[in-house]
């Protein structure tokens, strides 16, 4: 069964979750968190999302973020994690 689309409104917050495979850790030292955060910054300036809150976990990472646009939220996340994995 495919899985559902996700909604996405623009101008409204979301509760974003992204784990590592099999929930291993992602994160290792502060270093990683650091550069994990600099490049969402980035991203989501780019991509016009605004990051009210974040907690990141050694194996995960929570977002609450408002997009402004339908694209905005899967666009900056996307482009973050892809940039993140290439660093790790």
């Amino acid at each position: 069964m495919p899985r559902v689309s996700r909604i996405v409104l623009a101008g409204r917050p979301h509760h974003v979750t992204q784990r590592g495979n099999n929930r291993q850790d992602v994160f290792f030292v502060d270093d990683d968190r650091r550069v994990y955060l600099g490049l969402l910054k980035q991203q989501a300036e780019r991509f016009g999302l605004e990051i009210l809150g974040y907690c990141l976990m050694s194996n995960h990472v929570h977002l609450v973020a408002v997009p402004a646009g339908e694209d905005s939220l899967a666009k900056a996340v996307g482009r973050t994690h892809f940039l993140y994995t290439q660093y790790v």
